[in-house]
């Protein structure tokens, strides 16, 4: 089926390209150098090419690091499959997030109950995550 080219994915485009990765990670390290003439008061069009670069910046560096084996070049070169990781991420992120603040609030729960944490062996203990 044939599929036109929206906005979004000339931007998403130029955005994982070479060149503007190098230019983004430059601009990022050195001051002088900018990707716009202007340096405030982006259009909305300008603000999503920043977006789609820094994911592409983000997912690149993962990449390189090999920090997820379902993260390949396939997938950053295909819209819907990066889409489709983004979310898994996402998840995944959330799911850890949650794990450490669980973790957190035992280790604070342990803190203010010794009593019930006798000899190393800790009781079950419900831990509301709602806060």
């Amino acid at each position: 089926m044939f599929k036109l080219d929206t906005t979004d994915d000339k931007l998403r485009k130029l955005a994982k390209s070479n060149y503007y990765q190098n230019l983004y990670s430059s601009s990022k390290n050195c001051y002088g150098i900018s990707l716009f003439m202007n340096n405030n008061n982006f259009t909305g069009m300008q603000v999503r090419f920043l977006y789609w670069l820094s994911v592409y910046d983000m997912l690149f560096e993962e990449l390189t690091k090999h920090e997820d084996s379902r993260l390949t070049e396939a997938v950053i070169k295909d819209n819907d499959r990066t889409d489709a990781y983004l979310v898994y991420r996402n998840k995944k992120h959330q799911h850890l997030w949650k794990m450490h603040r669980r973790e957190e609030q035992l280790a604070e729960h342990k803190a203010k109950h010794p009593k019930k944490h006798k000899d190393g062996k800790a009781n079950l203990i419900e831990v509301d995550l709602r806060r």
